[in-house]
């Protein structure tokens, strides 16, 4: 007798999740660079030392929230105080999944995270 065989369902079901979680992923890590503010092509800045927190900001928030913080009217300021005020586990869902008109930025690692966090309350 003839049986066909066939791949267990869990193992299809694992393989179709694995698929899912990685689409979005991808759809996370490109949203983030998406985001990223464009090279202006224009002469090099000098090389000033940065904490990585810091240089973070400068890549990911300032085009947004400013150079300075104050915000640009559609996003908010991000004052020292305002940031101590909120839980270190929100903030970093914030920074990696966005809030509202803010994208997320999946792409950063834990530790870029951590130190945008705390740049964010120190400043």
């Amino acid at each position: 007798m003839f049986r066909l065989r066939r791949s267990p369902a869990p193992f299809r079901t694992r393989t179709a999740l694995l698929a899912v979680h990685l689409l979005l992923a991808g759809t996370a890590v490109l949203a983030a660079c998406k985001a990223q503010p464009e090279d202006s092509g224009g002469a090099a800045a000098p090389v000033v030392a940065q904490s990585v927190g810091a240089d973070v900001y400068t890549r990911a928030c300032a085009r947004c929230h400013g150079a300075d913080r104050q915000g640009d009217g559609t996003a908010p300021a991000l004052s020292a105080v305002r940031m101590a005020s909120l839980g270190t586990q929100p903030l970093e869902m914030t920074i990696l999944y966005g809030k509202g008109e803010m994208p997320g930025f999946g792409g950063l690692s834990a530790s870029q995270v951590a130190e945008l966090v705390e740049y964010l309350r120190a400043a």
